[in-house]
């Protein structure tokens, strides 16, 4: 490829293991858009921009490809990664979704909402840490006829988890409902949210 535009992001595992991706991006001589993940490396160094930008370009030069011939890479909007890029002098772009999430979580910041999404973390938490609790919701969503999915815990480095836990709760609100009503150890109140009723917990 004579061009190519890259993507690159710190992350970390399950276990909280940190990692560096990287990805190209180039279009062929058939003019098909390529993306390739070329490598999502151990990066256990502090990240300051001055360390990851000398990674990415040890990743760069590791695959051979010239920094010269780097139209653009994309990054979330963390400032640490942002440096690197400049410190490499490299031309750059924020990520898009990153940025929208950011505008998203500004614009929904409301005592309301906090209030509602406060309600769904701790109903997620009481199943996550109850296995007694999770098979009574698989017995329940049969019951109901519900499908039976798990519900879906907010990660705030994962883009959209919030709305993902919401809406599997909204699926799940019967079952959720039932079971943590059934709940004699527990003192529950119920609350509304804007279109019906869930259970404070």
């Amino acid at each position: 490829m004579q061009f190519y535009s890259a993507t690159t992001d710190l992350w970390s595992s399950r276990t909280m293991q940190p990692y560096l991706s990287l990805t190209v991006h180039y279009i062929n001589t058939n003019w098909t858009l390529r993306s390739i993940c070329l490598q999502t490396a151990y990066f256990p160094d502090n990240h300051t921009g001055e360390i990851i930008a000398h990674g990415l370009k040890d990743a760069l030069s590791s695959w051979g490809l010239s920094e010269e011939r780097l139209l653009c890479m994309t990054t979330d909007s963390g400032t640490n990664i942002i440096k690197a890029l400049k410190d490499n002098n490299w031309p750059s772009l924020q990520c898009f979704g990153h940025r929208l999430h950011n505008a998203i979580e500004n614009g929904v910041k409301d005592p309301r909402i906090d209030r509602a999404i406060g309600v769904c973390k701790k109903a997620v938490s009481a199943f996550s840490s109850s296995w007694k609790k999770r098979r009574d919701m698989t017995e329940v969503q049969a019951e109901l006829g519900l499908p039976q999915h798990l519900l879906i815990s907010e990660s705030p480095t994962r883009w959209g988890s919030r709305q993902k836990m919401i809406k599997r709760f909204l699926e799940q609100e019967k079952a959720i409902t039932r079971v943590l009503g059934a709940d004699k150890n527990h003192l529950h109140q119920v609350i509304l949210f804007p279109h019906g009723k869930i259970w404070k917990y």
